[in-house]
């Protein structure tokens, strides 16, 4: 059976979602799923996110975002108080399982395969992509006031999302498809051998736009 490259964007905290889309793409063990999205929000089912990305994480792979990467600079302060009880309880569940936090501090900032290279959101197609730092990798968009993609001109493609309000950009060579299922819209997960694009419907409106 065929190998498939799989990308699912923006997942937050819509796990019933994320686990239907999963029953959809109907995965083989020869399947490979990256994850292009933030994986700690503040929301009650972002802990069992992460916790079923762990327990599958053999076959499923991801990078760092904004909301995971402020999130572990967040635990590395004294002293520090949090207003929102879900985010309390993320870490409270997470300091019960090492092995899981451990595991996701140790995520990349972006992956790069002979086919593809996957990041969060920005990219600065003036510097190499090992000079990029997190800063730039994680919350930049824009370049002189214009998208950054506008600008990329490397061959390989780039797989990216973070933007939802743009909702879903396919060029020629970045693919870009966060379709906002935190904003009772859809969770898209794109194939990249066939250019096949499966989406679920979000179950309910989590954050009004």
């Amino acid at each position: 059976m065929s190998k498939r490259t799989i990308f699912i964007w923006d997942v937050h905290w819509c796990y019933d979602e994320l686990k239907l889309l999963i029953k959809k793409l109907e995965l083989t063990e020869n399947d490979r799923v990256f994850f292009v999205w933030d994986y700690i929000n503040k929301w009650p089912k972002s802990y069992k996110v992460l916790k079923y990305i762990y327990k599958n994480r053999k076959q499923f792979f991801g990078v760092l975002w904004n909301h995971d990467y402020n999130f572990f600079k967040w635990l590395e302060w004294d002293n520090l108080t949090f207003e929102w009880e879900d985010i309390k309880k993320i870490i409270q569940k997470m300091e019960k399982h090492p092995k899981i936090l451990k595991y996701f501090k140790k995520m990349p900032l972006y992956i790069e395969e002979e086919d593809f290279i996957l990041i969060h959101w920005w990219l600065n197609p003036d510097k190499e992509l090992e000079e990029q730092t997190p800063l730039e990798l994680t919350t930049t968009r824009e370049i002189n006031w214009k998208p950054w993609y506008e600008f990329y001109k490397w061959k390989k493609k780039i797989i990216y999302g973070h933007w939802a309000l743009q909702w879903i950009h396919i060029r020629e060579n970045t693919i870009w498809l966060d379709s906002g299922c935190c904003y009772w819209k859809y969770l898209s997960a794109y194939i990249l051998e066939t250019w096949e694009l499966i989406q679920q419907k979000a179950l309910e409106v989590y954050v009004e736009i």
